[in-house]
């Protein structure tokens, strides 16, 4: 296992994810705030370079403190080689499967090596598997028409956290909204207020992977294209960065699904996430 830091190596990373979307669109999301800043001190580790066949993305373990914090405790993945991948995870500098962890990537088939290595250490694990939605590019011609009348777009405030965390389906605790707030501090978001004052009625965010997450519209304002003209504003934003642009919806959401399909981000794949707990 290696620490990749320098820059050059970095980029060249970055170059060769890319051509493996959407597989490695997590890694490759995570690996541009790397690039770029580093608000969240991620590392990326390869199983060898520049020959590569397994790439995780995590935090520092020294900031990995609270064993029953999965938000912090955050993985990034992607492989070409389950073999390589299965001593990688092995490695106690790797991964530390004595907390709570979540592990992010695009490729359903890596949760049968994840269970093998996660079982020799007394882990439990629960798996969810969403539809993946990416989009190639966006001009910013397109917010042309993402207004709506009565409603002003701006920023979330960090101390508007607790909205979005009441709403997000994954979060709803302590440790969740002191997630949500570390994203409102530093990356994009984008949210919609009456007159442009008060609490907001519609939010998006992104987050440590540039994933398009928590979105969440205000009863009222469904069915006028609200989604639509969320998205599209902050993947103007996310995009002139140079992120990749993708999210994830429930398989069982079919009214995000066609919203997602409208505002163009076409299916790409699946979205999984691994959650591990020590029994």
């Amino acid at each position: 296992m290696l620490y990749l830091t320098c820059s050059s190596k970095l980029a060249t990373l970055r170059r060769l994810l890319v051509s493996s979307f959407p597989e490695s669109l997590k890694v490759c999301g995570a690996l541009h705030h790397v690039i770029h800043d580093n608000p969240f001190r991620l590392q990326i580790l390869v199983d060898q370079w520049p020959e590569f066949t397994s790439v995780i993305c995590r935090p520092p373990m020294e900031e990995m403190t609270d064993p029953l914090d999965p938000y912090t405790n955050t993985y990034f993945l992607f492989s070409k080689d389950p073999q390589s991948l299965h001593q990688m995870l092995h490695d106690p500098q790797t991964v530390n499967w004595k907390q709570e962890i979540q592990i992010q990537g695009c490729q359903p088939e890596l949760g049968k090596v994840l269970q093998e290595v996660s079982s020799t250490y007394g882990s439990k694990m629960h798996t969810i598997s969403n539809l993946l939605y990416m989009r190639d590019g966006i001009e910013e011609e397109e917010l042309k028409n993402c207004t709506i009348s009565e409603l002003q777009f701006s920023t979330l405030r960090p101390d508007e956290a607790r909205y979005v965390n009441a709403s997000w389906a994954f979060g709803g605790n302590k440790r969740s909204e002191r997630y949500v707030e570390r994203c409102i501090q530093r990356f994009p978001t984008v949210c919609a207020r009456k007159g442009g004052a008060g609490q907001p009625v519609a939010w998006l965010l992104s987050e440590q992977s540039s994933e398009l997450r928590m979105g969440y519209t205000d009863k009222c304002y469904r069915n006028r294209g609200m989604f639509r003209t969320m998205i599209t504003r902050l993947s103007t934003v996310v995009y002139s960065k140079g992120a990749p642009l993708y999210c994830h919806v429930a398989p069982d959401n079919k009214i995000s699904q066609a919203a997602t399909l409208a505002a163009g981000f076409p299916l790409a794949g699946r979205w999984q996430q691994w959650k591990f707990q020590p029994l």
